[in-house]
């Protein structure tokens, strides 16, 4: 050992999450038919646990008409003004709350004096039934995969994160600057996972783009004469393709037309659409149940209120809290019992806390896009980012993401997924910024008035948009052009 240096042991710093910080965690990201299960999982495990039978105020509060479930949102039902205390309040559990919860709720079995089931645990199955059975999504199809996958562990929270930006025809089309910020993930390690969600069933879903899209799906070419040709025209001549210009592309792959017509046959085995067959997430959308509705309050303030219509509420039988206070109880049960009450205090502790930040989370998307709901589109989205929400909140951004994932907003303009108020922007020429969302209308808007025996160029249409004051380079107009399922100039001229 060289003179004057010592070794001393490392020092490593590592953060193990609380149980019930875990339990606040999982039950954030659950939906509220999700959050019914396992309550009632609780229920059939924890004997201290019951479901209150008649919800008084609280189910006056939250449970709304049956026409809410459709998207249609009753003003006279939903108007509403928090005030004073009320509209500072949280619903966390203090100890006096925990005392209070303890020593005053009435006494209920979940089962009758003769042992017959109670109707609303029976309810609560048949809803968990009737969910099981409806149409698998493209996303549900793939979230099963990730675990016999060749993902690492390490990766694979990732990799279900991913499968939520990938749309109805398998195309992912989530934002590498967003998922870097919220998964702290790298860029080569996002777009590795990519490539590996690429290769579960259905065959190529999680490109990017149509190029990537069918490259994915190439091992069905494996044993195929023309796989590099094939390869080739994918990689480099796509548009040349789509334009039929068959002598060009037969002089860069150094083939003949009839070998050309060969290599076409092969693509054509590539579909272009993986993820079509699935049900649609407008479809999945016929099964879901808003868990925010969105009104204007009588301060013609948008406001968003959380409902708790489907999560069972639950106390703490009084039954048990009896037996600590028998002197026949023995000791050993006594602990038990203990032990029991404090799993459920902190169970409804994480209820309440979730409740709080899906209110909070939503009230904050809901400030920050007023026009959306005023003039019931989504093309009126201003560019907002999960670490705007998560700064204006005071919670990080994993938290964000989480309390949106699978949540749904009732709205002026229908049921509507939570993540679709987040998007991107570009800069202005006045140095306002207007989502990627109006800039694809607009492009969209554009082509669509266009000389069809001229179209517009993406250099033409990236013109365009700057003498509207939107900077936008020919690129990402290309980028948002496929977004839209536009072709190409070329391919659009009539002639």
């Amino acid at each position: 050992m060289i003179q004057g240096m010592q070794q001393t042991p490392a020092v490593r710093q590592s953060q193990v999450l609380a149980p019930q910080m875990r339990q606040g965690l999982d039950m954030l990201q659950m939906t509220s038919l999700e959050l019914r299960a396992e309550l009632q999982h609780q229920m059939e495990t924890n004997p201290v646990i019951e479901d209150v039978v008649g919800k008084t105020e609280r189910q006056l509060s939250t449970t709304l008409p049956d026409e809410h479930a459709s998207g249609t949102v009753s003003e006279r039902e939903l108007d509403f003004t928090p005030t004073g205390e009320a509209a500072q309040q949280t619903l966390s559990c203090d100890d006096a709350d925990r005392d209070y919860y303890l020593q005053n709720m009435e006494n209920f079995h979940a089962s009758t004096e003769n042992g017959a089931v109670d109707p609303d645990a029976q309810s609560r199955r048949q809803a968990l039934f009737d969910r099981q059975i409806k149409p698998e999504t493209l996303q549900e199809h793939l979230q099963k995969q990730i675990a016999v996958s060749n993902i690492p562990e390490s990766n694979q929270k990732l990799a279900k994160l991913l499968i939520e930006y990938i749309d109805e025809d398998g195309y992912f089309r989530g934002s590498l600057p967003d998922i870097i910020m919220v998964s702290h993930a790298s860029e080569k390690q996002i777009l590795n996972t990519l490539a590996a969600i690429s290769s579960f069933d259905p065959l190529g879903c999680g490109g990017r783009n149509l190029r990537e899209c069918l490259l994915y799906q190439m091992e069905k070419l494996e044993d195929s004469p023309w796989e590099d040709e094939v390869r080739a025209l994918i990689d480099h001549y796509l548009p040349d393709a789509a334009a039929h210009r068959e002598a060009f592309i037969c002089e860069k792959l150094g083939i003949q037309p009839s070998e050309y017509k060969n290599v076409l046959s092969e693509v054509r085995k590539l579909d272009p659409k993986p993820g079509r067959g699935f049900t649609s997430q407008s479809d999945a959308a016929l099964y879901v149940r808003p868990e925010v509705f969105v009104s204007r309050a009588k301060s013609g303030r948008w406001v968003a209120r959380v409902t708790d219509r489907d999560i069972p509420e639950i106390r703490i039988s009084k039954k048990y809290l009896a037996l600590l206070n028998d002197p026949n109880c023995p000791a050993d049960t006594k602990s038990y019992i203990r032990e029991r009450i404090r799993a459920a205090e902190a169970l409804i502790i994480s209820i309440d806390d979730r409740q709080d930040t899906i209110q909070k989370i939503a009230q904050a998307i809901v400030d920050a896009q007023p026009d959306v709901f005023e003039k019931k589109s989504l093309i009126f989205l201003k560019p907002l980012t999960m670490e705007q929400i998560a700064q204006k909140t005071g919670v990080h951004n994993a938290t964000v993401s989480r309390t949106v994932r699978d949540k749904y907003m009732s709205t002026p303009l229908g049921v509507v997924d939570m993540r679709r108020f987040f998007t991107a922007g570009l800069t202005t020429a006045s140095g306002e910024t207007v989502s990627n969302v109006a800039v694809k209308n607009r492009i969209r808007l554009l082509i669509e008035a266009e000389d069809k025996k001229n179209p517009l160029s993406d250099e033409s249409l990236a013109k365009a948009l700057t003498a509207d004051g939107i900077k936008c380079a020919r690129r990402t107009v290309a980028k948002y052009r496929e977004s839209l399922n536009i072709p190409g100039a070329a391919n659009r001229r009539i002639k």
